[in-house]
């Protein structure tokens, strides 16, 4: 006969127990709970969920940019598009702007019967004080932008005119000290037509009115001078496009006072602006000493640059100064007779340099480059260049400066001069010349 064991008591009853590192939750706890299962999972696993989460804060990170590269984003409520470059359209947002930039250097080109015979190009004024207007009943400030062609007369050879159509004046109430509208460069990026105050340090885009007949010029940014730990505006003097970023630049000087002793090197900073409006500085003292030991201008001798471009199909910097001294100190005076007639290329690591002396048809050392532009569709040999005086403007009788500008082609490489130099018929100071088609319709949002 079987008998049956009595059921143990669950006093004699001996369950394992786990340590805390094992069981699914505390001793005791409910552990069917999704709650408990993903807690015990963290802590046998801590090591590599921490690998995961690295992991995939780094992918997010690295890919933001392409994201909003590549795909709409929306901001404020309106679809901004953002293009990979200058011919897949613009950033709607640069620097808060809402609607896409319109002005492509391709569209400067005139054809006829299926050849180029020529461009659209376009020049702004820096006309110091005078740029204040008169009779205004509050501090008011204009800048001239002027249209031209550049005609194709045969294989290395140009002619320069200037469009029998009205000039644009860009007004502005923006001023530093009772002074502004003192425009230096005119650079079409991503689209966009910019140029800088060298007084006030804004960074202005010029928009047409919806006809293309007329401009005006809005501030987009504002930038201070050196570091940027300064509350004075950045005497920008010249700007280029490099890569997807906008280059721009000050004299390359360091400022001195009538001694020529040195205050402080700001403008031997740059900054450099990427397609939304962000910019970063660059301390440049380092990159305008070696154009400087290619010219012979150390210290006390010196340079001043107002116009300067990053060519693409070179890899070349290209520096062409306004002024050039060797060995002789600063003086506001002199200063006006010692025009540049050298163009420095330098190579993108700041290694090499290679000085072209310019066989210019005026050898006046009144004449200083203030601004260049490539020729389009010359690999960037040929360019079109704006040669600026100032007369007897250091004297402290303003009515006695007299400012005119005179226009030029030169090869980059050889130094030759392409065309006859044109003098602007208003005696006015230019320090900005680009390729683009001043009479773009806008484009909208």
């Amino acid at each position: 006969m079987n008998i049956a064991s009595p059921a143990p008591s669950s006093s004699n009853i001996r369950v394992p127990s786990l340590t805390r590192s094992e069981s699914r939750a505390y001793p005791r706890q409910d552990t069917r709970g999704m709650l408990s299962t993903f807690q015990y999972y963290l802590r046998q696993h801590t090591r590599a969920v921490g690998v995961v989460l690295a992991v995939t804060i780094f992918v997010v990170v690295l890919t933001s940019d392409f994201v909003y590269d590549h795909f709409p984003v929306r901001a404020s409520g309106t679809t901004l598009l953002r293009g990979g470059g200058g011919d897949s359209g613009s950033y709607f947002n640069f620097a808060g702007a809402q609607n896409p930039g319109y002005f492509r250097i391709e569209h400067s080109v005139i054809h006829e019967d299926d050849r180029i015979t020529g461009y659209h190009f376009g020049m702004l004024t820096d006309l110091d004080t005078l740029s204040r207007v008169p009779g205004s009943s509050k501090p008011t400030f204009q800048s001239h932008l002027v249209a031209g062609t550049l005609h194709v007369k045969g294989k290395n050879k140009y002619e320069i005119t200037f469009d029998d159509t009205p000039i644009r004046h860009l007004v502005t109430g923006h001023n530093e000290a009772g002074r502004g509208a003192e425009f230096s460069e005119l650079t079409v990026f991503d689209n966009r037509l910019i140029t800088a105050d060298d007084r006030t340090g804004d960074i202005f885009e010029i928009l047409n009115t919806p006809t293309g007949q007329d401009s005006y010029a809005v501030p987009r940014l504002v930038i201070t001078e050196g570091d940027g730990d300064t509350d004075k505006g950045m005497k920008w003097e010249w700007s280029t496009v490099k890569g997807d970023e906008l280059y721009l630049g000050s004299m390359g000087k360091e400022f001195t006072n009538k001694n020529g002793e040195i205050v402080n090197v700001n403008n031997l900073w740059i900054a450099v602006i990427n397609k939304r409006g962000e910019y970063r500085r660059e301390n440049w003292v380092k990159a305008y000493d070696v154009v400087r030991r290619a010219l012979g201008a150390e210290s006390p001798g010196y340079i001043v640059i107002e116009s300067v471009n990053w060519s693409e199909h070179l890899k070349k910097w290209v520096f062409l100064p306004r002024r050039i001294s060797q060995g002789e100190t600063y003086n506001d005076v002199l200063d006006e007779k010692r025009g540049g007639q050298q163009l420095v290329l330098v190579d993108e690591t700041f290694t090499k340099t290679q000085v072209v002396n310019l066989n210019l048809e005026s050898k006046d050392p009144l004449k200083g480059f203030s601004s260049f532009s490539f020729v389009p569709n010359t690999q960037d040999k040929h360019a079109i260049a704006i040669r600026s005086v100032e007369e007897d403007c250091a004297l402290d009788d303003e009515s006695l400066c007299k400012q005119r500008s005179y226009v030029v082609v030169i090869d980059i490489l050889t130094g030759e001069s392409l065309a006859p130099e044109v003098k602007y018929e208003h005696d006015w100071k230019f320090e900005g010349i680009e390729f683009f088609n001043p009479y773009d319709v806008p484009s909208r949002a």
